[in-house]
């Protein structure tokens, strides 16, 4: 491997080995030798791990940090993680998840051909790992491979004013599944109270950050990476707002802290981890506080943001929850004044809703859309179902770069 990869990709764990095992197989199956694989295990049982890497560890790719002494915040696992990234970009996935090594390549061109390259970021699916009993998801995938540049005032408009916004900014430009230059991360680590993440809710934190100090932001339709949903994954666990709770509970038992504590938190009536919404706000008005950055012109976006996280729910008990607790925060913001423009309306899921699934349908559609099954030619992990579609996308350094 080369002194200085062109990307690394970091896949920090928790207790998820049989997950975290098929993904490190997945990923090495690739043979580029201008890619650092670092994998970083933060588990009760340390052995599990160690042992499956000693069999791999001489594949000089391979930077393995092993769990410590202490278990450690998720937070500080990315940050040991990213800490360990030697390449030119820094991508971080889950370990449930697939990146494809071949984004170098793509790197290599688009570098070549625009020079600086701060963020960039692509298209995809999100892939939900097998259970028995349970029927596949159709998925689609665009098959074109199309180059944007991003204005960075739009960014900020997309990720600050919530323009456009569904229940979540429309923003991206993270590590989480997106590539950074090293060297932007470097600066945020140095701008930013000399870490990579201060934050716990990771990935908008640091989307957030990138898009205040980068300069060079780059979108690709093709997609290089499958965002997985695991039984255990975090995302699994948002379905109800019960579940939701449980999963906030446990996020700060293992923080050992509740982030709401946070002084700089005192002037806002909205919780992380009491919504999706709110806790994306949160984040924005932390990071506003504690770095002095003005803040204004988005109020009724996020009121419109609020209301979609509520209509999401398709049960009546977590829509009214939900409902209610943002009707209690507006009323303490801004002395109620955006409180009238807030009306959800609940959508109830049609009576057969719980035995039926989207029917899945194969093919390609007239704007070059591919149709096919989470299960497509019999695979059950997000990496083997990648390397099914892989011979029908563009090949990475073959994409074909035509900007203004």
């Amino acid at each position: 491997m080369a002194a200085e990869p062109v990307l690394s990709i970091c896949v920090p764990s928790r207790n998820r080995q049989f997950y975290f095992r098929e993904t490190i197989r997945a990923l090495l199956r690739n043979e580029r030798t201008d890619v650092q694989f670092v994998f970083v295990d933060n588990s009760d049982d340390p052995s599990i791990m160690n042992g499956f890497i000693a069999e791999k560890i001489g594949d000089p790719r391979i930077t393995y940090l092993p769990s410590g002494e202490r278990i450690h915040s998720m937070m500080e696992n990315w940050e040991r993680a990213v800490s360990a990234a030697r390449g030119r970009y820094v991508t971080v996935i889950g370990d449930d998840d697939y990146a494809d090594p071949d984004l170098a390549a793509f790197l290599i061109n688009l570098e070549a051909k625009v020079g600086e390259i701060d963020a960039l970021t692509w298209s995809g699916f999100n892939y939900v790992w097998p259970v028995d009993g349970v029927p596949p998801l159709p998925l689609k995938v665009d098959l074109n491979a199309k180059v944007t540049r991003f204005d960075k005032r739009d960014l900020i408009g997309r990720a600050f004013g919530w323009q456009g916004a569904a229940h979540v900014p429309i923003c991206g430009n993270s590590v989480y599944h997106g590539a950074i230059s090293r060297a932007l991360l470097l600066k945020i680590r140095d701008v930013f109270g000399g870490r990579f993440f201060e934050f716990p809710t990771i990935d908008y934190e640091n989307a957030f950050k990138v898009i205040l100090t980068g300069k060079t932001f780059y979108h690709v339709s093709r997609p290089f990476s499958v965002p997985g949903v695991c039984p255990e994954s975090n995302s699994a666990a948002t379905r109800t707002i019960a579940e939701e709770d449980a999963s906030a509970h446990r996020f700060n038992l293992d923080l050992g802290r509740d982030i709401n504590d946070d002084p700089l938190l005192s002037d806002t009536p909205f919780r992380a981890g009491r919504g999706v919404t709110a806790t994306i706000f949160v984040v924005q008005h932390w990071l506003c506080r504690k770095y002095g950055f003005p803040h204004m012109g988005y109020e009724e976006n996020l009121v419109k943001a609020l209301m979609r996280n509520c209509e999401n729910y398709r049960d009546k008990e977590s829509f009214d929850t939900l409902a209610a607790r943002y009707r209690a925060s507006l009323e303490r913001w801004h002395d109620g004044r955006y409180l009238p423009l807030f009306e959800p309306h609940f959508t109830p899921l049609p009576a057969d809703a719980a035995r039926s699934r989207p029917p899945v349908t194969t093919g390609i559609d007239n704007e070059g859309n591919l149709h096919f099954a989470e299960n497509a030619a019999g695979t059950r992990t997000p990496g083997e179902l990648f390397e099914v579609l892989k011979g029908l996308l563009v090949p990475a350094n073959e994409i074909e770069i035509a900007l203004p």
